[in-house]
């Protein structure tokens, strides 16, 4: 391994990341977020990072590579400390309103999102199709990090979140509104990042536990037809929108 290291900033969630890394690669996948800003962080990446990094995913895949996952990881574990949380799922901004979609992988919430770009077309932006960062304090703000999925669909943006929903996948789309607050904390704990460490779990878990007290969460069963994301955009997010 390249021991020289390789120094960049990010600026993510309005954090400036200070960065020790030991690929180029790295960089380059961070490229859309390098900033020269003060740095509020310094993050050094260790040969342990790297070699643990497999352990410590959830189901033994490492994102692109031990390093890329690894550092992502990191910043994870020390945003929890800031309120920000990294929420499984595709996410979106219509009209300056952010909006994600979350489910377990494969089951076609990148799908569904795509098929709400096709049609909403250019009052659509991506945010971040695959592991954007939540901000919960008094209000909600969705923000977008390099790790944005295979696809690389989305841009360096944020938007005040208004919904989250959680899709199945079914014949006949139908939706509704989840109002009970166990329901939700139960589904949602599964597509957010919760680390290892006690005393950090626990922050994630409040940020958690506030986050589903200040935004709807909708549940949308949908297939794979245009259609499907007609529902979606009709009944939740233009309603959202108003």
């Amino acid at each position: 391994m390249n021991t020289q290291m390789i120094n960049f900033r990010i600026k993510i969630a309005d954090k400036v990341l200070d960065i020790n890394a030991f690929n180029e690669l790295t960089k380059k996948y961070c490229r859309h977020f390098l900033s020269e800003e003060e740095p509020d962080y310094v993050i050094t990446m260790t040969e342990e990072d790297l070699k643990n990094e497999s352990s410590n995913s959830a189901d033994g895949k490492v994102y692109v590579n031990e390093e890329i996952s690894a550092l992502y990881r990191k910043i994870a574990n020390i945003f929890v400390n800031d309120g920000i949380i990294v929420f499984h799922g595709s996410s979106f901004m219509v009209d300056g309103s952010g909006f994600l979609i979350t489910a377990r992988s494969g089951v076609g919430k990148s799908t569904h999102s795509r098929l709400l770009n096709e049609l909403i077309g250019e009052d659509f932006i991506y945010i971040n199709d695959d592991k954007p960062l939540i901000l919960v304090n008094d209000s909600v703000t969705i923000y977008s990090s390099p790790w944005n999925g295979k696809e690389r669909r989305g841009n360096n943006v944020s938007a005040p979140l208004k919904a989250i929903m959680f899709l199945s996948r079914s014949e006949t789309p139908s939706f509704r509104k989840i109002v009970n607050k166990e329901e939700i904390y139960i589904k949602m704990l599964s597509q957010i990042y919760l680390p290892k460490e006690k005393d950090l779990r626990e922050k994630a878990l409040k940020i958690a536990d506030k986050l589903l007290r200040q935004v709807n969460f909708y549940e949308i069963n949908v297939n794979q037809d245009i259609e499907s994301a007609k529902m979606t955009y009709e009944r939740i997010i233009k309603d959202e929108i108003k």
